[in-house]
Order: structure tokens, then C-alpha cells, then sequence
């Protein structure tokens, strides 16, 4: 299959993590505090990086790369901890 399937089911989870991210926290938002729309962005924007990256590395599935790419940064740091 190729690469940039992986890719792009990387970051299709990391973007499902970042949106639900934002509407997690947009529940604990108060009356009178207003969204940020430029750091929300940043924040997708990261996620969808991270999860193509790790959707890139673990190229052996879609579905595998994309649910990889929603857990993202948690896996990174599982596979540093394992590599000490």
C-alpha cells in the first residue's frame, strides 16, 4: 500500500483527537470566556502532524496507523521509554 495512506490516516486520527480535544474543553469553558481560535487551530494543526507521523512509522495497516495517530504522542513516548 502506499506511504501517504498511512500518512493520511495518521493524520485523520490526529485531527479526531484534536477536535474532540477542543470540544472537551469547550464544555468547561465559562459564560464569559471566549475560544481561542488561533491556539485551537495550533492545536489541530499539531495533532494532524503527530498522527501522520506516527500513522508514517507504523506503516503495516490504515486502520492501525489511524487509530496510532489518534493515541499520537502517547505512543512516541511509549516507544522512548521502551527504547531505554
Amino acid at each position: 500500500m502506499n506511504y501517504a495512506y498511512f500518512l493520511l490516516a495518521g493524520g485523520l486520527g490526529g485531527l479526531a483527537r484534536g477536535v474532540m480535544g477542543a470540544y472537551k474543553n469547550s464544555l468547561h469553558i465559562g459564560n464569559g470566556k471566549k475560544i481561542d481560535w488561533k491556539i485551537l487551530g495550533f492545536n489541530i494543526l499539531v495533532a494532524v502532524v503527530v498522527g501522520a507521523v506516527v500513522g508514517g512509522i507504523v506503516d503495516t495497516n490504515p486502520t492501525l496507523a489511524l487509530t496510532s495517530g489518534y493515541m499520537g504522542l502517547d505512543i512516541i513516548d511509549g516507544l522512548i521509554k521502551l527504547s531505554k
